[in-house]
């Protein structure tokens, strides 16, 4: 597994796509994230939960405000 890692590394900074290199959006989380989405939506790391833990918050913060 870590060799495929090194690879997509690999291809991604020879293509020079080093803007697909993200720190996650999570405030708590420093992890990288490598976006090799089409679109390059993807924001958070696939590590810590961080995307659902974001959305949870958002929603008890909606609930919360009405």
């Amino acid at each position: 597994m870590s060799t495929e890692a090194a690879m997509a590394l690999v291809d991604v900074i020879r293509s020079k796509e080093m803007d697909r290199m993200l720190v996650c959006a999570a405030d708590d989380c420093d992890a990288v994230v490598l976006d090799l989405s089409r679109n390059r939506s993807k924001r958070y790391c696939d590590t810590g939960n961080c995307a659902n833990r974001a959305h949870v918050a958002a929603y008890r913060a909606r609930k919360a405000a009405s």
